[in-house]
């Protein structure tokens, strides 16, 4: 758990917004098409305390694999181009 702590605050505030926003867009929140939605309320919601808002999401691995699925993106593509 510290590492991913470590990871998310080494993120710079861009960064972390992006990832609110993608877990938001992963669990229903919000659709593709309101991406720019989900990012301004994630900037406006983001803390000191965000890493720790995101580590307490249980299922917050499917939900950034949803969230960037949505987005165009592909966990499964990524990790055969890195093996």
């Amino acid at each position: 758990m510290a590492e991913l702590k470590d990871a998310i605050d080494g993120l710079d505030d861009d960064e972390v917004v992006d990832v609110i926003a993608m877990v938001w867009l992963g669990r229903g929140d919000f659709s593709a098409d309101e991406w720019t939605e989900a990012q301004a309320l994630a900037r406006e919601r983001h803390t000191d305390r965000s890493a720790d808002y995101l580590i307490g999401i249980p299922n917050l691995g499917d939900c950034l694999e949803e969230g960037a699925a949505q987005l165009g993106f592909s966990c499964e593509e990524f990790e055969i181009n890195r093996l």
